[in-house]
């Protein structure tokens, strides 16, 4: 049997078939080219083409990574990092979170409309309306009475005098008014606007009536109808 000696030098000199190189690629690829790829990458070499969609979850950005240099603020808003001082409130927010105050609404305290007689032979003052006033403020508080002055059923005028005194705290307005009544049994009226402002505590109306009649005849009767309303005018401390 002929044996024919090796060429070395001939195998080194042959170039891979495409085939080949294919074939090498592929396997390295599929015993670590990924894990190469990961750690072998240059620098800015990665761009948004590369990235599949919803590849960057929230898992893969480090807690606290993302703020306001990075958000949106067209989109999210920015936390609120302001407080309003006592007396006012948020007017508006911005979208980087600064807020704009405006003077907070004054408290109210008020009461509805009542009516009481408020007879001559009385010897203090009748109170009409009354409404308690929230410690460590001030306040301005506003009344209108309404006296009605009933005739006493004969032909002789009657001069009533009505006098309302309007209590703010420890603070007193007092007006009055005069009605002359008519023959028989019409009702005369007429109103006595009072504002005070004082301190806390209580706001009050109370009324006394007199009469001067010609001749001896009986009093007219006399009622006050009245409300009472108060405005904060200083916030509590």
């Amino acid at each position: 049997m002929r044996r024919f000696p090796l060429r070395l030098h001939s195998l080194r000199g042959r170039r891979p078939s495409a085939a080949i190189v294919i074939s090498s690629v592929a396997l390295f690829l599929s015993l670590g080219g990924a894990g190469y790829a990961a750690v072998f990458l240059p620098a800015n070499s990665v761009g948004s083409y590369q990235l599949r969609s919803n590849a960057v979850t929230y898992k893969k950005i480090e807690p606290g990574a993302v703020g306001i240099v990075r958000a949106n603020t067209g989109q999210l808003q920015v936390r609120v990092g302001q407080s309003c001082s006592a007396g006012s409130a948020i007017g508006s927010i911005s979208q980087i979170g600064k807020v704009t105050c405006n003077a907070a609404l004054p408290a109210e305290f008020g009461t509805t409309t009542n009516t009481q007689p408020v007879p001559e032979t009385a010897t203090a003052p009748t109170t009409i309306s009354s409404v308690a006033l929230a410690t460590g403020s001030t306040y301005l508080a506003f009344a209108n009475p309404t006296v009605a002055v009933t005739g006493a059923g004969t032909a002789s005028a009657q001069t009533v005098t009505v006098s309302c005194t309007l209590t703010v705290g420890s603070n007193t307005q007092i007006r009055s008014a005069t009605i002359t009544t008519v023959d028989g049994t019409a009702v005369t009226d007429a109103s006595i606007p009072l504002q005070l402002a004082g301190g806390s505590g209580t706001a009050t109306v109370a009324c006394q009536s007199s009469t001067t009649a010609t001749g001896t005849v009986k009093a007219a009767p006399v009622s006050v109808a009245s409300a009472v309303n108060a405005l904060q005018t200083a916030s509590n401390s």
